[in-house]
């Protein structure tokens, strides 16, 4: 209890301290009763384990200073703060004086008589009893636990396993690589994206991953992609082949120069993008999008440009108005037409490559026919229905429409295939076309006399069937992969689904991954365990990036894989296909 008395008044201690530490040093003390010894260790031993838990404590003592001007202080603080407890503490010391002091003294004097008792004299320079009752620090020999020597990392072209597909991993993440899977193979499109990243970082550019390389790739504020002026290499080539589709530059060099740059601003601004002529993540999104804007004829546009390819469409058979120089929405639907049946990209704008397709000899002339459907078709109806001989225009050119469109055909002196060509089409936009008959019943549009058509709005010939789909899809096994391609010995995902599905006489028109998310005219199948042979597999990985197949049976598909670099077979129920799955379109 004293002690703990003492150890509150930490700064006035080392006095009282003092006293027993110079009473347990005199030669007298091995004369004290035992009990008097074991009152003594005991105090030491609390002053040792108190003054271990605090080194402030330790400290306070050092700082002690006079003995009797700590006394005072002490008392002093003592009595104002409690008279009780001063009281008590005085007792408590008159008790020690007399039990402990005193017979001790009586006893020593006993031993030096005749020679003088030695006064006890406190040393100005007494040990301090902090560092006296401090044990030495006991040195024992501690094993040091064996660090192992990690394996430096060395990977390149024909490396596999599961640290390549982390490296892929992480190289998808940052947005170098487009890979629709992690393959576990280092090949030719990995070394590719790894030294992109290396020009990006400012390390060796060998498309090989070293232990810096690795290092760099895993840090947590490892730089995303970014093309900026001065860079080179086969990546800056694919996206100046795509500024190009959209008419923003004229060639692709392979190298970012200030043209580069001027074409990737004048892009961003166009599309509501942040200008500053760099292609990060977020305008390299923007640009491989089907809603990017071109630099090119679009709607809402007025011009003599606009009028000479509105003379060309309607020359071919696709626009069913007169051409006025005004781009609208029949233009539109006329170009997407042409696109479609041409083989591009249905975007209704004419850009470069349309505007190259389009005034080519090689064009193909339209020829809506049954199976077809769209905006140009219900164009056309709404002439037939205007004449008399359809019933309504719904967009689908069922045996209906077919029906209707040999009785104008016959009744207008043309030749009668049911095929709305260059000649047919002219002779409905005409002035002077004949209408139906008064006896003669208009046609309902996906009927013939009124009776349903089976096909319904499917848009496929009556040859098509998903056996023969996969017959096709399987003979295309090994063809390369090249982003936008569309057959017939390269592909992208979604140019393979387009070219297969045409091939297998399913009439449609070209769309990307992210436009199969919202198709209407299709059974949407929403879980991936119902699909079946023949259904169109659609995967979403963000929300601008997907990928497409085609299942084969309950659990394989056929796709073109940016990842093997080719079209492939594999399983579509794999852990990493079940999680990116979005839906499926049942076409037969």
């Amino acid at each position: 209890m004293l002690f703990y008395v003492f150890t509150d008044y930490s700064k006035h201690i080392r006095a009282v301290c003092d006293i027993i530490y110079a009473i347990s040093l005199r030669r007298w003390e091995r004369t004290m009763p035992k009990g008097i010894q074991k009152l003594i260790q005991r105090a030491k031993l609390s002053l040792k384990r108190s003054l271990l838990r605090s080194r402030k404590r330790r400290a306070a003592f050092k700082k002690a200073g006079d003995f009797r001007y700590a006394c005072s202080g002490f008392i002093r603080a003592l009595r104002a703060r409690s008279p009780r407890a001063f009281m008590s503490l005085a007792g408590i010391l008159l008790m020690l004086a007399l039990v402990i002091i005193i017979p001790v003294a009586l006893a020593q004097g006993g031993r030096d008589a005749g020679k003088g008792a030695e006064p006890i004299v406190l040393s100005e320079n007494a040990v301090n009893i902090a560092d006296m009752l401090t044990p030495a620090p006991t040195q024992r020999w501690i094993e040091p636990t064996p660090v192992p020597t990690p394996t430096p990392v060395s990977m390149g072209k024909g490396a596999t396993g599961a640290e390549v597909k982390a490296v892929q991993q992480r190289l998808m993440e940052l947005g170098y690589m487009d890979y629709d899977e992690p393959t576990e193979k280092y090949g030719s499109i990995t070394k590719e994206a790894v030294e992109v990243f290396q020009r990006r970082h400012g390390l060796t550019v060998d498309g090989y991953i070293g232990q810096e390389t690795y290092d760099r790739l895993m840090r947590e504020d490892a730089m995303p992609y970014m093309a900026t002026i001065g860079d080179e290499g086969t990546d800056i080539e694919e996206l100046q082949k795509r500024l190009v589709e959209l008419d923003y530059m004229k060639h692709a060099t392979g190298y970012f120069g200030d043209e580069t740059a001027a074409a990737v601003k004048d892009f961003q601004d166009r599309n509501h993008l942040s200008v500053d002529g760099m292609i990060g993540n977020i305008t390299k999104e923007a640009l491989y999008s089907e809603d990017a804007i071109p630099r090119s004829l679009s709607y809402g546009e007025k011009s003599e440009d606009v009028l000479k390819y509105q003379k060309r469409l309607f020359k071919l058979g696709y626009l069913t108005t007169e051409p006025d120089g005004t781009f609208g929405k029949d233009t539109v639907a006329a170009v997407k037409l042409f696109q479609e049946l041409n083989g591009l990209i249905a975007d209704g704008h004419i850009g470069p490559q349309t505007k190259s397709e389009l005034m080519s000899s090689s064009a193909q002339a339209n020829a809506l026919t049954i199976g077809m459907n769209g905006d140009t078709v219900k164009s056309m109806q709404k002439l037939l229905k205007k004449l008399g001989y359809l019933s309504s225009a719904d967009g689908y050119f069922g045996s209906g429409t077919e029906a209707a469109v040999r009785a104008f055909q016959k009744q207008n002196g043309l030749s009668v295939d049911g095929k709305v060509g260059r000649a047919t089409m002219t002779k409905l936009v005409s002035g002077n076309a004949k209408a139906a008959p008064s006896n003669q019943p208009a046609s309902t549009p996906g009927s013939n006399g009124g009776s349903s058509n089976s096909g319904g709005s499917s848009g496929y010939s009556s040859g098509a069937s998903a056996d023969r789909l996969i017959e096709i899809a399987l003979s295309k096994l090994g063809c390369r992969y090249r982003t936008g391609a569309k057959g017939p010995s390269t592909f992208d995902c979604s140019g393979f689904v387009y070219w297969c599905l045409n091939q297998a006489g399913v009439r449609q028109g070209y769309m990307t991954s992210k436009t199969w998310r919202s198709v209407s005219k299709y059974k949407k199948i929403s879980s991936i365990d119902s699909v079946q042979k023949g259904d169109i597999l659609v995967f979403r990985m963000s929300s601008s990036k997907g990928h497409v197949g085609i299942a084969i049976n309950g659990s394989e598909m056929v796709d073109a894989s940016s990842g093997e670099g080719c079209v492939v077979r594999r399983s579509y129920k794999a852990d990493y296909w079940r999680r990116y799955f979005y839906c499926a379109y049942r076409i037969f």
